[in-house]
């Protein structure tokens, strides 16, 4: 299956960023070799304020995922992913990317079904 997750970094033993819309690049990979297939692309939305989400669940929709790893999702970004019909599921911050990927091909990340907390235009600038 092609995936996406959300990372702060290029790099297998980066971790999962929490903030969906505001994660400075995607992994996008096969799940049966995502080290023979990682692709690394930065976020298009990233220094944007409003309306990230609906911008980077469009971007990562284009690019023919079927599962999308990542922290959280705000409601307008989870309601493009269901309508695309990607399976989104949440990791912690504190798990790398392979960790992830092993975590959802074993069952143990959670699916998302619900939005996350929205940040505030002053987290967004405040990097928070």
């Amino acid at each position: 299956m092609r995936m996406a997750i959300s990372t702060g970094g290029r790099n297998f033993d980066k971790f999962v960023y929490a903030r969906f819309g505001r994660s400075p690049y995607f992994l996008f990979c096969d799940s049966d070799d995502p080290q023979g297939t990682g692709d690394y692309q930065e976020n298009p939305s990233l220094l944007g304020i409003d309306g990230a989400g609906i911008v980077v669940a469009d971007f990562v929709a284009k690019e023919k995922v079927d599962v999308l790893i990542t922290g959280r999702l705000g409601r307008n970004a989870l309601k493009v992913i269901q309508a695309m019909n990607i399976l989104a599921y949440t990791a912690p911050e504190t798990m790398t990317l392979m960790e992830a990927i092993m975590a959802w091909k074993e069952g143990r990340l959670t699916q998302i079904s619900e939005s996350g907390a929205r940040s505030s235009k002053m987290d967004v600038l405040n990097n928070v």
